[in-house]
C-alpha cells in the first residue's frame, strides 16, 4: 500500500483513475491543478506522484515534476500523457521523472507501473542508508533470513561468488529476494565502497533504454542540452544490477554484450569511446534458455551473463523460515511488540504465499492494520484473501514465461520433489511416501533434476 498523490484537471479521469489505484490498495489524494499539488505536497509525504502532462492548454505536467522532485525528492514521479514523444520523455526524465505512461491506462497496467516505481523509489547509486531500506526482509545484518538448509545454500553460493569477478544471473519468482541476493553479493564484495545501481529493465521505455544505459552527449537529439552519464558508467568501479533482464531489447543485448568482452561504452550522439570497470549482476523471473530457443533472449549473451548462477527459491520451498521472516517483517511493519499466537503463526507458515516474501510483508500488513494494537487477528484472513489453489498454472503465465506445456510440468514436478525432501530433511523413502509413489519411480525423478539424497 503507498500514498500516492494524483494530479489531473479533468475530474471524470481523476475520479476513474482514483479507483483504479485504490483497487490495488493504495490510498489517494486527487487535485485538478499545480496549486493545489503544492499545497498537498506541503502537507503530507507521498510514495508516488502521478501528474498529467497536458493540463489547462498547456505543459503543466513537467511543472509538476519539478516541483515534486524539489519538494519531496524521495518521490517517484510518473507522467500521464496522451501525448508522448521521445523529446517529452526526455525532459520529464532530465526533472526527475521515473517514468511516463502514455494514455490511455488500463487499471492493470497503471498498478504494475506504481509498483515498479514503489519498488525503484528509494534506489540511489550514493547511499548505504537507502540501500538497506530497500531490503525486502531488512534484517538488522541485512542479509538473508532463514536457517533452513536450501537458504545455507544460497548465503554460501552469493559469499563465494563475492569474492570473484565473474558476472552473476540470479533467477527465482518474484518477490523471493533477488535484488536483495544482488546488493549482499555487492556488500561482501571488494567492490563494497564503489556504488551499487539497480537498473529495472521493465521500467524503461524501449526508445531510451540506450540513452539511460549508455548516456548521451550534447546535441545528440532534441531535448539533449547537457552531457548525461549514463547508469553503467555511473557504476564505474562498483555493481551494476540488471533487474528482469529478459526485458531487455535485442538491440540493447547487443551492445550489452560488447560492454561485457570489452568494458568499453560510447555515449549516444558521442563518437568517444570510455573504458569501465563494473560488474554486472543481472536478474530474472522467466526462463532464460525457453527465451533464447524462441529468439527473444541472445544466447551468447545469455551464457555471458550466467557465468556464476544463484537461485532464490520459493517461499513455499523453504516454509520452516516462515516464523522467522514473520517476527522480521513485523519489526518493519511496525508491529514488534504485536502477540503472535501459535495457531496463527502455522496458518501463516501454511499460505500459498505465491508472491513469495512480498506476499507475506503485504499480508502481514493488512493484518496489522485492521488487528487491535495486542494481537494479530487471523480470522481477518477469510475476508481478504483471494482464494488460489498453490500450483495452479494460467496459460497467460505460460505465455509470459515462453514455457511449453511441458517444461511448465517439468517446472511443477521439480517444485514438488524440492518440496517433499525439504519436509522429509532429504529421505527419499519418505519423500516419495509423500508424493504417493514409487521408490524407484523417485529414484528416476531425482536422477532427472540432479537432486541429492541426503547422506546425513
Amino acid at each position: 500500500m503507498a500514498d500516492i498523490l494524483l494530479v489531473d484537471d479533468e475530474a471524470n479521469v481523476r475520479e476513474i483513475l482514483c479507483l483504479s489505484l485504490s483497487s490495488h490498495g493504495h490510498e489517494v489524494q486527487a487535485c485538478g491543478s499545480t496549486e493545489e499539488a503544492k499545497l498537498a505536497l506541503e502537507q503530507q509525504q507521498f510514495d508516488v506522484i502521478i501528474t498529467d502532462l497536458r493540463m489547462n492548454g498547456k505543459n503543466e505536467g513537467l511543472n509538476i515534476v519539478r516541483l515534486a522532485k524539489s519538494e519531496q525528492p524521495q518521490a517517484s514521479v510518473l507522467l500521464l500523457t496522451a501525448y508522448a514523444s521521445a523529446e517529452t520523455a526526455v525532459e520529464a526524465m532530465r526533472y526527475g521523472a521515473f517514468d511516463y505512461v502514455t494514455k490511455p491506462v488500463s487499471r492493470t497496467e497503471l498498478g504494475e507501473i506504481v509498483e515498479r516505481a514503489l519498488e525503484a523509489k528509494t534506489a540511489t547509486t550514493e547511499s548505504k542508508k537507502t540501500i538497506l531500506r530497500e531490503n525486502p526482509i531488512n534484517s538488522n545484518q541485512g542479509s538473508l533470513i532463514g536457517a533452513s538448509h536450501i537458504i545455507q545454500r544460497v548465503r554460501d553460493r552469493i559469499q563465494r561468488a563475492a569474492k570473484r569477478e565473474f558476472t552473476v544471473l540470479v533467477s527465482g519468482e518474484s518477490g523471493t529476494g533477488k535484488e536483495l541476493a544482488a546488493r549482499l553479493l555487492h556488500e561482501q564484495s571488494p567492490r563494497s565502497s564503489a556504488p551499487f545501481v539497480p537498473v529495472h529493465c521493465g521500467a524503461i521505455p524501449e526508445n531510451l533504454f540506450e540513452s539511460e544505459l549508455f548516456g548521451y552527449a550534447k546535441g545528440a537529439f532534441t531535448g539533449a542540452d547537457t552531457d548525461k552519464m549514463g547508469l553503467i558508467e555511473s557504476a564505474d568501479g562498483g555493481t551494476l544490477f540488471l533487474d528482469e533482464i529478459g526485458e531487455m531489447p535485442i538491440l540493447i543485448q547487443v551492445k550489452l554484450l560488447r560492454v561485457l568482452q570489452d568494458m568499453k561504452i560510447r555515449r549516444l550522439g558521442s563518437e568517444i569511446e570510455k573504458q569501465v570497470n563494473v560488474r554486472i549482476v543481472a536478474a530474472t523471473n522467466r526462463n532464460l534458455e525457453a527465451e533464447v530457443k524462441t529468439g527473444n533472449f541472445r544466447e551468447d549473451l545469455f551464457y555471458r551473463l550466467n557465468v556464476i548462477p544463484i537461485h532464490m527459491p520459493a517461499l513455499r520451498q523453504r516454509r520452516e523460515d516462515i516464523p522467522e521472516l514473520v517476527r522480521a517483517l513485523m519489526k518493519r511493519c511496525g508491529g514488534a511488540n504485536v502477540h503472535i499466537p501459535e495457531a496463527a503463526m502455522q496458518r501463516l507458515s501454511t499460505l500459498p504465499l505465491a508472491g513469495n516474501v512480498r506476499e507475506l510483508e503485504n499480508t502481514l500488513q493488512r493484518l496489522l492494520a485492521l488487528s487491535d494494537d495486542l494481537e494479530l487477528d487471523m480470522s481477518l484472513l477469510d475476508e481478504f484473501q483471494i482464494s488460489q489453489e498453490e500450483n495452479h498454472i494460467s496459460l497467460q503465465d505460460m505465455k509470459e514465461k515462453g514455457l511449453s506445456l511441458n517444461q511448465q510440468l517439468e517446472l511443477l514436478e521439480k517444485d514438488l520433489l524440492q518440496e517433499a525432501f525439504i519436509e522429509t530433511k532429504g529421505n527419499a523413502t519418505k519423500a516419495a511416501e509423500l508424493l504417493g509413489i514409487g521408490f524407484r519411480s523417485i529414484r528416476y525423478r531425482l536422477e532427472k533434476f540432479g537432486i541429492k539424497e541426503s547422506k546425513d
